[in-house]
């Protein structure tokens, strides 16, 4: 019986016009052409098992002006070194308004779970002030109000294209918004609770396009516009505030 081909990634480099170029190559059994990723890890290809490397280094060099220029945003974009400190006080972003953090004693009970009403018109975060580990504490706090927004949302787009997501998903991703895989699993980064409710709309709309569309082409915009018509402007907002929404 013939062994399926498995996927597998090395590190490579490139030098394209006197610059070298370090990239991670996945080699993936279900990829059918080559993509390329630019995020906070770098830059990441993957390329079907029958590409040649002469042909992905090709690739790689005509789109190098995309590229490089993508790297260099996301250097812009790197957050500060200077590590919050979370104290009393200090704003944090929360659905695209900046909030301060209000510190509990141990003997105060923390509010309960909110709905979507009493989450946007919230005033301040609270956490624990005897925590060790505020940015753990702050973290939970989105990631537990992050599900029942990114459920409630993703079935709202889903819906409308007749579509069931097998799974939603939170996200730990230090690069994506969102991915959508084949089986039509949604992860969605636990981070966008700091963006505005139309921000995160647009990437659970962009993410529930690819249970129809599992690529970037004019059939899937469409499909992005029919289900959120105003995701350009957003999308751009997005763009602007995303260093915003990485500090932590």
């Amino acid at each position: 019986m013939t062994q399926k081909p498995f996927s597998h990634s090395s590190k490579c480099n490139i030098v394209i016009g006197g610059k070298e170029l370090e990239y991670v190559l996945r080699i993936s059994p279900r990829r059918r052409t080559i993509g390329f990723k630019v995020d906070t890890t770098g830059l990441t290809v993957t390329s079907p098992v029958w590409v040649r490397e002469s042909q992905i280094k090709y690739a790689i060099d005509q789109q190098s002006d995309w590229i490089f220029s993508k790297l260099k945003t996301w250097a812009e974009r790197a957050p500060s070194s200077s590590p919050m400190l979370f104290n009393d006080g200090d704003m944090v972003w929360w659905l695209g308004n900046q909030v301060p953090l209000r510190l509990v004693s141990a003997h105060e009970a923390l509010p309960r779970p909110l709905s979507h009403t009493e989450l946007r018109d919230l005033k301040a975060l609270p956490i624990w002030e005897e925590c060790s580990d505020r940015l753990a504490a702050l973290t939970a706090w989105y990631v537990t109000h992050a599900l029942p927004w990114f459920r409630s949302r993703s079935h709202h787009f889903a819906d409308q294209l007749g579509c069931i997501p097998r799974g939603i998903k939170v996200s730990h991703a230090k690069g994506r918004w969102g991915s959508c895989n084949r089986s039509g699993v949604i992860r969605l980064n636990w981070r966008l609770m700091k963006a505005s409710p139309a921000e995160i709309d647009y990437v659970v709309a962009h993410e529930c396009a690819h249970l129809v569309h599992m690529n970037h082409s004019t059939e899937f915009w469409n499909t992005v516009s029919t289900i959120y018509p105003d995701w350009k402007p957003i999308s751009k907002l997005l763009d602007v505030r995303d260093q915003c929404y990485r500090n932590f």
